[in-house]
């Protein structure tokens, strides 16, 4: 009998650590990244989501080539989580596409037009 029982308490505490993974998880992709849309002529077209860093007291985004790869054309919604914003709101944020840079401040639709350049090293 006291078998079964250490088997449920295991069982409970992998499922508690896997509970907490998840809203690990789950907190990191609210607060700490942007979904990044692309515009197509029609309508916003979503890209996948980029990091948010902090940089001494500013916010920076550095797109991925792939992401520039997949754009129909050169301007950008990107959404973060309304708590990101509402903490942060009007702070400045500089997106990167490879050597092209765009300041822009924090806002509920941040929509900028940019050219992803490739860095020449």
């Amino acid at each position: 009998m006291p078998d079964r029982e250490m088997i449920w308490i295991l069982v409970v505490m992998i499922l508690c650590l896997l509970a907490a993974a998840l809203f690990a998880i789950q907190h990191f992709m609210r607060y700490h990244t942007v979904r990044i849309y692309n515009w197509d002529g029609q309508r916003y077209r979503f890209l996948g989501r980029e990091h948010v860093y902090k940089i001494n007291d500013m916010y920076v985004i550095n797109m991925r080539e792939r992401l520039g790869d997949l754009s129909y054309t050169t301007r950008y919604r990107l959404a973060a989580s309304p708590e990101f914003v509402r903490r942060r709101r009007f702070a400045g944020l500089l997106l990167r596409a490879g050597a092209s840079e765009a300041w822009l401040p924090i806002e509920e639709r941040m929509v900028q037009d940019i050219y992803y350049r490739n860095v020449v090293e």
